[in-house]
């Protein structure tokens, strides 16, 4: 590719400024704010386009640095270029209101797209940051950026891969992490389901534990109950003979006669007799006493005492009896109280007669039927629970969990295979960037340094035939020759096809001596070199170095 013209119609500090180039070295001199900076990023901003920032970093930014200070509305220019033969004609407008671009090829009037990509074809592919760490070097910025490595790893590895850098090794590794990162949410989210599932059955078998507490409390309580009314049966069972004593003792029934024969008066007659009896004993047995006579009167005072001490007895009895007897001859007493105390015996609970009977035992079924239907339930609804519990400890990976893990292998074993890919083509792409860079340094110090090394954690050294030299332990000059180096080695191993290289006051910190072999030596590469200079003496070395 090779710049042939450029026209700033309105960017920075140049208003309708043409500027035409050659191809070769050529060198664009002046003096401190004669705008080369702003021909450096005019250029720049017609290969890739010029973006506003936002927010704070917007008042700092490119597009705000070289926005014009009058008729800012017209923010626009046009670059002429050569690429494969054929010619070009690029045209910008910067302004937020009318952006717009177009390109055209001159030889035949196509006009193509860039927001397809056509531009981006004709620049094999080489993006801003890769154009800013190889062939454009500005002000004080020639140490390489870490895109150039990161660059370097990506692009050197796919073009030895392929043969024809279209595959990506960043991109694939980039999509690579990201289809990762899908694969785990929805890792994450199919376990979150599953999980939700069994809460679902944890949930489902606490209820039943619930329903079968109340289930085993109401079991409980009816038992109770049947338990009652069992008791109940039996202590009336045992009342009816009780009942029945009752019965017979107020109505009467079945009292035997010869009972009812014997009567208060019969017994107090008795008594009297008895009494009478023992007297009269007393009062023979004194008689005896009194008249001497030989038979003993002992006998007859005893048998005497007794028949006293049973009339005494009989008379008591006779006059309790009489009492009782006189009590049940008034009239409607026998029949109130007797009823009384039947109907309170009635009343007792258990004693029901045949009626109550027949309920108590309709009772007991039916609280026995319900207690085997609450088993019944509660047996059901334990084996229920017991399953849920079954099923939730021993949940299985669903299909799509089980696939997504599958995946989630190929992936990573893609990502190692690939990072190992990556690193034996980085080790090649390593070798070839130190055989290309080292040449270059040679050619660029005259043979002082025979090799330049990068090595894996991006250290530069210089080997001087003797010993290798950390770069840092070098001049400045030094450092400096050895960053271009490496840029323009990248170029030759990253570019599929030569682009200009813009060189904006990059060789401040280098000698006579050095700066004519660095000079000489690009002047041999076929490429179009623009160096813009604040001193005369590039421009005095490439007249007589190059041209003479």
């Amino acid at each position: 590719m090779v710049i042939t013209e450029l026209y700033i119609k309105n960017f920075g500090k140049f208003k309708e400024q043409y500027i035409y180039l050659k191809d070769g070295i050529q060198v664009i001199s002046g003096e401190n704010e004669f705008g080369k900076s702003t021909i450096h990023a005019f250029i720049r901003a017609m290969l890739f386009g010029l973006e506003r920032g936002r927010g704070r970093a917007a008042a700092k930014d490119v597009f705000s640095r070289y926005e014009p200070w009058e008729n800012p509305g017209y923010y626009a220019g046009a670059m002429r270029f050569s690429c494969g033969g054929r010619n070009f004609r690029l045209e910008r407008n910067f302004a937020r209101a009318v952006r717009s671009v177009s390109l055209v090829c001159e030889d035949d009037g196509e006009e193509l797209s860039v927001e397809q990509g056509d531009l981006d074809m004709l620049l094999g592919g080489m993006s801003q940051g890769l154009f800013d760490s190889t062939v454009s070097v500005g002000q004080l910025q020639a140490e390489p950026g870490q895109e150039l490595y990161e660059t370097l790893e990506n692009r050197a590895a796919n073009y030895f891969e392929s043969g024809s850098g279209e595959i990506d090794i960043a991109s694939a590794m980039q999509s690579l992490r990201e289809k990762q990162r899908n694969t785990e949410k929805a890792i994450r989210e199919e376990e979150a389901k599953q999980e939700t599932e069994r809460e679902k059955l944890r949930s489902e078998c606490m209820y039943l534990e619930r329903d079968m507490q109340a289930l085993q409390s109401e079991y409980d309580e009816k038992q109770m109950q049947l338990e009652e009314l069992r008791s109940r049966e039996d202590s009336a069972s045992g009342k009816e003979y009780a009942d029945e004593e009752w019965r017979v003792s107020y109505r009467g029934e079945d009292q035997p006669e010869e009972e009812s024969a014997v009567s208060g008066k019969g017994l107090i007659r008795m008594g009297i007799v008895g009494g009478l009896a023992g007297a009269a004993g007393f009062l023979w047995s004194f008689f005896l006493s009194r008249t001497g006579q030989p038979v003993s009167s002992t006998p007859f005072a005893v048998i005497a005492a007794v028949i006293s001490v049973a009339g005494i007895v009989l008379l008591l009895a006779g006059i309790v009896l009489h009492v009782r007897e006189r009590r049940r001859e008034r009239p409607g007493v026998q029949e109130r109280s007797s009823k009384q105390e039947w109907n309170s015996m009635q009343e007792r609970p258990g004693v029901q007669g045949q009626d109550g009977q027949g309920a108590a035992r309709d009772a007991q079924r039916r609280l026995q039927g319900e207690l085997d239907h609450i088993r019944s339930v509660w047996k059901e609804k334990e084996i229920r629970c017991g399953n849920l519990k079954e099923q939730s400890e021993d949940y299985e990976i669903s299909e799509t969990r089980k696939m997504l893990l599958r995946k989630q292998k190929a992936l990573i074993l893609a990502e190692e295979t690939l990072k190992k890919a990556a690193r034996e083509m980085g080790d090649q792409t390593a070798r070839l960037m130190n055989r290309r860079a080292s040449e270059i340094f040679a050619d660029i110090t005259g043979g002082a340094y025979q090799l330049l090394r990068i090595d894996a954690d991006r250290h530069l050294s210089v080997w001087d035939g003797v010993r290798s030299i950390p770069a840092e332990r070098l001049s400045r000059g030094t450092i400096e020759q050895i960053y271009m180096a490496v840029r323009l080695a990248a170029a030759d191993v990253l570019l599929e096809e030569p682009m200009p290289v813009i060189l904006d006051d990059v060789f401040a910190f280098y000698d006579d001596k050095r700066l004519e072999a660095a000079l000489k030596w690009l002047s041999g590469q076929g490429k179009q070199v623009i160096i813009f200079t604040c001193h005369k003496r590039e421009e005095e070395i490439v007249k007589r170095v190059v041209y003479s």
